[in-house]
């Protein structure tokens, strides 16, 4: 029965996601009853399923009859894990998006609460676009480049037959709405890094003032953009192998410890914070203290980086397991 798992996957990975599985088994039960009357026949076996997956036919144009509406920006394959990528990514960025810049205004204009929260809520609606058409475009570019070519409207001329079915797709140990979600935070990551200088910075006296140390821009920040782009190419090989192979899992593990030990250094070697900030913040808050300030910003970078290696840490050691576990499997079916 391996030509009807491969059928109905087929038809499956172009349906919506909540349909799916309803609609896979109308098919399993169709597909059954027309092998049972063509086995009373007397028929072969193999023969009857290829006859009856001929009759059915293309398991795309199988797909387009349970979904009318064939013009789709995006397809309905790919639409549940489409918006909730959306989701992830809007309900992760936009807080933190609305807060910081919050806070900065707020720091820069200590007396306008209202004015502040309106530029930050703009500002944040601003990036909630970019972060749609960004996500949408990267989607879109996914969905067209790992859909075969006989899917196209253009190649459907010659007949099909059930030869033409590929092998059961092999089950993904990664999530693609995850993978897409990391990868839209690893370059949302990278744009407020590369912004910083507007974004996390105050006015005082005419002059912008960043949160980060300006040295930082000579060394540690272009390194920093070297490990974001190694990252990213890292995040685009795991949507399209969706499998924690050796390859991946010992890429992972390399990336990981060389960002921690990226934070580690960057932590206890170098002054983060721009000193010129906390005084800016100071002069423009006079009931702040000064040395409480600078602690409050180097606690601040203290935690964010324990966090952040803390992720590194669960993410090195979740791929180590589930790189044994795809191994062990590749065994018992060996």
């Amino acid at each position: 029965m391996s030509l009807v798992e491969r059928y109905i996957a087929q038809v499956g990975r172009r349906l919506p996601e909540k349909n799916r599985a309803d609609i896979e088994a109308e098919i399993r039960s169709m597909l059954e009853d027309m092998l049972e009357e063509k086995n009373q026949a007397g028929a072969a076996n193999e023969a009857n399923v290829k006859a009856a997956l001929q009759q059915l036919g293309d398991p795309a144009l199988l797909a387009e009859k349970y979904s009318p509406s064939k013009r789709y920006l995006i397809g309905p394959g790919w639409y549940d894990a489409y918006l909730e990528v959306l989701k992830r990514v809007l309900t992760t960025v936009l807080p933190i998006v609305l807060t910081v810049t919050f806070l900065v205004r707020l720091a820069n204009e200590p007396g306008d609460v209202i004015g502040s929260f309106l530029g930050a809520a703009g500002f944040a609606f601003s990036a909630g676009l970019q972060v749609c058409f960004w996500v949408t475009l990267g989607f879109i570019i996914a969905e067209r480049e790992g859909a075969p070519l006989e899917d196209f409207h253009g190649n459907r001329s010659r007949v099909w037959t059930p030869d033409q079915l590929p092998p059961l797709p092999k089950k993904r140990q990664m999530d693609i709405s995850e993978a897409i979600t990391s990868i839209a935070l690893v370059l949302g990551g990278a744009i407020l890094m590369a912004l910083s200088p507007q974004i996390l910075s105050i006015q005082s006296n005419g002059e912008t003032i960043p949160f980060l140390h300006p040295n930082l821009w000579r060394v540690w920040l272009p390194i920093f953009f070297v490990l974001v782009g190694l990252t990213m190419i890292h995040e685009l090989f795991k949507l399209k192998i969706g499998i924690w192979t050796r390859a991946l899992t010992v890429t992972n593990v390399i990336l990981g410890l060389a960002s921690i030990t990226y934070i580690l250094l960057l932590v206890t070697t170098q002054e983060v914070v721009n000193p010129a900030f906390v005084a800016g913040m100071n002069a423009g808050m006079p009931t702040l203290d000064v040395q409480n300030s600078t602690e409050w910003a180097v606690w601040t970078v203290g935690i964010t980086a324990a966090i952040i290696i803390g992720i590194y840490i669960w993410d090195m050691v979740e791929s180590i397991r589930l790189a044994r576990a795809y191994e062990l499997q590749k065994k018992q079916h060996s």
